[in-house]
């Protein structure tokens, strides 16, 4: 219910032009919503904002809100450049953010719509960027060939691992390289990450690297991996009076992939504390509130995605959100 209610005020915040903003709602019913966000990059609302109609199952061709996907997809598709280019409006500091953002979408929306022809190409292209973008050392930054950050080159190996599931070309040195740059932010044995190489670890980064690491086919037995997660449980798990919708979208993921009683109980937590805090009434009813870090740039529209996203990690309609088969890698 919390998802329906999420995915029918994102609905309402679509433009006629099929985009989303983060800094402007439109009118509904001679009302607007709440707490816009201060940074303008329609192209990382509109991925954001589509990210969790896919993954409720809602694709361009089927679901109520096929035509607020197809619109969206539309749109993003109309601002790419030849060589795979998503960044649009985005300023320099968010750019690679949305390009990631945006590339996920393609690929996720390649696969869900069953392979839609329309979008291999614009997919694949999304991904040849990224590979181009890539820093020697293995990350990923603000602008192309930049020297990288974990936080950035999260986005960038999520939606590489979009596209492996899609089927479409990643090269193997690509990943490996991600790799390499992961363990230059790494502490004990890999349970711990910090933001740029030579900086202390944070929780936030740790979740997002643990994740990324599952990606490029660490197991769950890892003891760096278990000592990284056990950790985030125990020290900063879901708590409503301390919120950052980033950490939680990519710990809810790395528990997801993890499973076992861990997941178990960071999804117990984690629920609770989105449903309860999902706005009741109002033009903001089923959205959330911004808060906690970077949620003022967002604003309502980027807590909102991604609390509903969070919510949907189990429903494994998005091939991202699938249980990764660490077995076979």
């Amino acid at each position: 219910a919390a998802v329906s209610r999420g995915l029918r005020w994102l609905s309402r915040q679509q433009f006629p032009d099929g985009r989303w903003k983060p800094e402007e709602f439109p009118r509904v019913d001679g009302r607007r919503a709440s707490s816009p966000g201060a940074t303008r990059s329609d192209t990382a609302a509109t991925s954001l904002a589509l990210l969790p109609f896919l993954g409720a199952g809602q694709t361009p061709r089927s679901g109520i809100y096929r035509d607020h996907v197809a619109r969206g997809l539309r749109w993003l598709l109309s601002v790419q450049k030849e060589n795979g280019d998503l960044r649009h409006d985005s300023p320099s500091n968010t750019a690679m953010y949305a390009h990631g953002q945006a590339a996920i979408v393609l690929c996720e929306a390649f696969v869900t719509s069953g392979g839609d022809e329309a979008l291999r190409g614009p997919a694949q292209k999304a991904i040849d960027f990224i590979v181009e973008a890539q820093h020697p050392d293995g990350g990923w930054r603000y602008e192309p060939g930049e020297a990288g950050d974990t936080s950035i080159l999260g986005w960038q190996l999520m939606a590489l691992q979009s596209a492996r599931n899609a089927g479409l070309y990643v090269p193997q040195h690509v990943l490996d390289n991600a790799g390499n740059f992961l363990s230059t932010v790494e502490s004990r044995d890999g349970a711990f990450y910090s933001y740029l190489p030579g900086q202390d670890p944070t929780h936030v980064m740790t979740a997002e690297a643990l994740l990324c690491r599952m990606y490029l086919g660490r197991r769950p037995e890892h003891a760096g991996m278990q000592l990284g997660i056990r950790t985030l449980l125990k020290k900063h798990p879901p708590r409503r009076n301390d919120p950052n919708i980033y950490y939680w979208y990519y710990a809810s993921q790395a528990f997801h992939h993890y499973g076992g009683k861990e997941w178990e109980e960071w999804n117990r937590q984690m629920r609770d504390v989105l449903v309860f805090t999902q706005e009741q009434k109002g033009p903001d009813a089923g959205s959330w509130e911004p808060k906690g870090p970077y949620s003022g740039s967002g604003g309502r529209l980027y807590m909102t995605s991604l609390a509903t996203c969070t919510l949907e990690v189990y429903y494994r309609h998005l091939p991202i959100f699938r249980r990764i088969e660490f077995a076979e890698r």
